[in-house]
């Protein structure tokens, strides 16, 4: 219907967005808060990510946690259900995150506090 537009929340992908411009919603991501999305799943958002681009999660002592795969060139989110790759909860800590564009080889490495 040409009455009605869609509206995506969050940001568009954008080539010309520095890396360092993305950001972990929200970091410090607070268990017990009032902003989870039911007891049994959790979310948080990677936004201003390139249009393709690979995110690798790790502990802070190196161990891959989770690898997650983004394309679209209208979505600039990318969204966690933190569980790891054997898809258990991940536990509370500093977890480090490596982007790498893929479309131009680029890469960031930033991080986010899970707290219980």
């Amino acid at each position: 219907d040409l009455n009605f537009d869609t509206a995506i929340p969050g940001y568009k992908a954008d080539p010309e967005m520095p890396l360092n411009a993305i950001k972990v919603v929200p970091n410090p991501y607070i268990v017990g808060s009032m902003l989870n999305e039911s007891e049994y799943l959790s979310k948080i958002r990677f936004t201003k990510v390139p249009a393709r681009c690979s995110i690798s999660i790790y502990t802070v002592t190196g161990e891959l946690v989770h690898v997650l795969e983004h394309s679209s060139v209208e979505e600039g989110n990318v969204f966690w259900d933190m569980r790891t790759i054997n898809n258990q909860e991940i536990s509370p800590g500093l977890y480090l995150f490596a982007v790498k564009d893929l479309d131009d080889g680029r890469s960031y490495v930033g991080k986010f506090a899970v707290v219980k």
